[in-house]
């Protein structure tokens, strides 16, 4: 195993059942609008009307972000104001009503372990909210990213030492899902390197996206950087505006997004993290030889990496490094040829248009 450093709906639709003499009809005649009583004629007008009254849809902050999902963790002390809202005028945590979100931002602040349900709602809508509070041992965050490097700095991800890696780590309960999260991205890596006995290929990017999950709040370096190589895997370059702590993959990625290609800088034996074939390839050869290659050494190197291992992503990102070499080479016929197998990518079609 190589290594490197939130639908507004705007309508309702109903079956009416006729309940009424034959020769009646069960429909309403007026429609009446369920903001501001106005009557209309027709479901379809009355529709439309609505359209012209904002949804106040109640909505929940922790620290600037907008929690769209219904489960948050917070594994770091809160203060008054890492918990927001906007048009909420009901809270309630585990069924006893609050008067605002400072009180909720109190009773969440005095426990270091714990779940709780929220309810937050105004006139239209409620919602629900899963918060786990267990406060991560910054002491038990550094054993576990010490134990990782340990086991998994030389690129191996055998089972043995998966094995001793959880063992190792087993008493560090409040860090938990950041253990889970690491052990997640090791099954993707596994799966897409077809290592794994019990998961396939096809199910490499589910443990990516679990893996994300649960690493979501954390904020070690050893959490950037797994993250930054799963949005690699996934070309979502947009999402990776800050440095992941891997030299090679942070000029990588700016040079995806159209930058010029930045000389290599000094990786540091901690910045070494275990990762795909495909992501080490481009990393590692590729992009190095990039500068110094003719278009034909590139795509005779591309030959190199057995298709097996490559996902969709993946093939894109070999295809918008050939073209980058045919702009820079003047080979026309060769630019037309790859903006044509990256004319449906979402992510690069806009960069090729351009060049």
């Amino acid at each position: 195993m190589p290594t490197l450093g939130w639908i507004q709906e705007t309508g309702l639709d109903r079956l009416w059942e006729r309940g009424t003499e034959p020769g009646s009809s069960a429909l309403p005649t007026r429609y009446t609008c369920r903001y501001c009583n106005q009557v209309f004629k027709s479901i379809a007008v009355r529709e439309q009307h609505e359209l012209e009254h904002p949804l106040l849809n109640p909505t929940m902050f922790y620290r600037d972000r907008e929690l769209g999902a219904t489960r948050l963790l917070i594994n770091t002390p809160i203060q008054l104001g890492d918990i927001g809202a906007r048009n909420v005028s009901k809270i309630e945590l585990n069924g006893q009503p609050l008067g605002s979100i400072t009180e909720l931002t109190q009773a969440l602040k005095s426990v270091s372990r714990g779940f709780f349900s929220v309810t937050y709602a105004n006139e239209t809508l409620e919602k629900s909210l899963k918060i786990e509070v267990c406060i991560a041992d910054p002491q038990q965050l550094a054993e576990v990213d010490q134990a990782f490097r340990a086991q998994f700095s030389t690129g191996s991800i055998a089972d043995p030492l998966l094995e001793a890696f959880t063992a190792s780590v087993k008493y560090c309960d409040t860090v938990s899902r950041y253990v889970d999260g690491l052990v997640r991205y090791l099954h993707g890596l596994k799966a897409k390197d077809h290592l794994s006995d019990i998961t396939t290929f096809e199910d490499f990017d589910k443990r990516f996206n679990q893996a994300l999950d649960s690493l979501r709040d954390y904020t070690t370096p050893l959490a950037a950087a797994v993250r930054a190589v799963i949005r690699f895997n996934r070309n979502d370059f947009s999402l990776m505006q800050r440095a992941s702590g891997l030299p090679d993959l942070d000029r990588t990625i700016a040079f995806f997004c159209g930058d010029d290609l930045v000389s290599s800088t000094f990786a540091s034996p901690d910045a070494q993290l275990p990762v795909d074939q495909s992501s080490e390839f481009i990393l590692a050869n590729l992009i190095p030889s990039f500068s110094d290659s003719t278009l034909a050494d590139i795509e005779e190197r591309i030959t190199w990496l057995p298709a097996k291992y490559r996902s969709l992503q993946d093939t894109s990102k070999l295809n918008y490094l050939c073209f980058r070499k045919a702009v820079v080479v003047e080979d026309m016929a060769s630019v037309e040829k790859y903006r044509k197998k990256l004319r449906h990518d979402d992510v690069f079609n806009t960069l090729t248009g351009e060049k």
